[in-house]
């Protein structure tokens, strides 16, 4: 189900295409598969099936999305594509934000023919963020829009959740600093797109993690304009195509231009 006027959806999708390639794509924290509901729909035009399932304790509410442990979303999405590679030849994975730190965690624990990587959060722009796991027990949520402010625009549109959910933000504390840990482990074909108008997650990560990973091939991308959610924004077209041209040239299954 999808609320439009919310910008979020109870569940996930499948865009099917002829051919053994898939990509499976994860979506960012307090958001959902809604913001990533284009880019799946691209992927399947360019002959590749799109699948993303939606993460525990997201597409419902910011108090079932408390009670989950950044564990939970590792199981998810180890299970979404281990599901999904048993029936394809081969699946690459795209992951936004916290969906891009759990696509670094994926691909130090399995052979990943692609990785991509929109505005990935591996380190935090604020140092107070590191206490949060000592202010969740005390403050259960936090207001978006301190987060998305900026006073050269209009607030950022939000996906998802309204609110923060603070001790879920102290699960993505904890998710980025292990995944920041093991960056070195990552040697998976790579390709980071972060744009440089981003106020959620500065541009630095981006820069931090295709400096750290092992991958001998890797891109990082910059863009100017957009907003967090690139690949749904004013650069999105580019975004789509940069990433359907990534996975096609990493493709052992030779797959034909759409």
């Amino acid at each position: 189900m999808i609320d439009p006027e919310r910008k979020i959806s109870r569940e996930g999708f499948r865009y099917e295409a002829d051919g053994p390639s898939a990509c499976y794509i994860i979506h960012g924290f307090t958001g959902s598969t809604y913001e990533m509901q284009e880019i799946g729909k691209y992927m399947a035009s360019q002959g590749i099936t799109a699948v993303a399932d939606i993460l525990p304790g997201h597409g419902t509410s910011p108090d079932d999305c408390n009670s989950k442990v950044y564990q939970d979303w590792i199981d998810s999405v180890r299970e979404g594509y281990d599901r999904l590679s048993a029936e394809k030849e081969e699946v690459f994975v795209i992951g936004f934000s916290m969906g891009g730190a759990l696509t670094l965690n994926l691909a130090i624990e399995r052979d990943i023919p692609g990785i991509v990587l929109y505005a990935p959060i591996i380190k935090h722009k604020k140092w107070t963020v590191y206490l949060t796991p000592f202010v969740a027990p005390f403050k259960e949520y936090e207001e978006k829009k301190q987060f998305y402010k900026n006073e050269k625009k209009k607030p950022q549109t939000f996906y998802g959740y309204s609110v923060y959910p603070m001790k879920a933000v102290a699960e993505v504390v904890k998710l980025t600093w292990r995944v920041r840990m093991k960056l070195g482990q990552v040697t998976s074909p790579t390709l980071i797109m972060h744009s440089k108008a981003d106020i959620a997650v500065p541009y630095e990560n981006g820069q931090y993690v295709y400096d750290w990973i092992n991958s001998e091939d890797k891109q990082l991308i910059s863009y100017e304009h957009s907003a967090h959610a690139l690949m749904a924004d004013c650069d999105k077209i580019n975004v789509w195509e940069e990433t359907a041209k990534f996975l096609k040239s990493h493709s052992g299954a030779k797959l034909s231009e759409v």
